[in-house]
């Protein structure tokens, strides 16, 4: 279940109401995190109730040109920031809506789904969206820039990536049933297999 959202843009906040305390722990316990691409947590209730800074925006589908390398090093950020049995935090709901570009500066939002799980699930489920977005040229060169940059601070295991492709492409094939999203692009399954080869 989605949170409400009341977004005030004359004061530069917003107020999300959390529809259970599981979302709300959650969400700030990384929003206390103060990381330098999520909005600024200014208040809470302790309860259900976050007030964020509001981040005047582009969602990055919405751009003609994400700069990847830029949004790779959000997620080395994130994956760094601690361990779980091997598992890092990741975001988890990689939808581009979650991204946000402003001022030059590139956000994440949303984390309501986050969890304890291996970077390389984050990162290829993230890569799915512009796999079915993007021709199998614009895609290669997308898919080159992420993963060059995320590898420069950031380790993928070979063998991990290639055990995960599979469940996470099923992960997000479900999720697009449920929304009720077709699958138009005729590059889709060049790109899936262009996922495959990350050196």
């Amino acid at each position: 279940m989605k949170p409400d959202i009341i977004i005030n843009k004359e004061k530069k906040h917003i107020i999300k109401i959390c529809r259970s305390p599981k979302m709300f722990k959650k969400e700030l316990y990384i929003y206390q995190k103060k990381l330098p691409f999520t909005p600024r947590l200014l208040d809470h209730d302790g309860k259900n109730t976050l007030m964020l800074e509001y981040i005047d925006g582009i969602p990055i589908g919405e751009l003609m040109q994400p700069d990847f390398s830029k949004i790779a090093e959000m997620y080395v950020i994130l994956h760094s920031l601690e361990l779980k049995k091997g598992k890092c935090i990741c975001h988890y709901d990689n939808n581009p809506k979650n991204y946000i570009f402003s001022d030059q500066k590139y956000y994440m939002i949303d984390f309501s789904d986050w969890k304890y799980a291996p970077p390389e699930t984050d990162l290829i489920h993230f890569l799915l969206f512009w796999a079915s977005i993007y021709d199998k040229v614009k895609f290669e060169k997308a898919f080159r820039k992420f993963i060059d940059s995320y590898t420069k601070k950031g380790t993928i295991n070979p063998v991990e990536w290639e055990f995960f492709i599979p469940e996470v492409i099923k992960r997000f094939d479900n999720r697009r049933k449920k929304f009720e999203k077709t699958e138009k692009n005729p590059d889709i399954l060049i790109n899936r297999e262009t996922l495959k080869n990350i050196y």
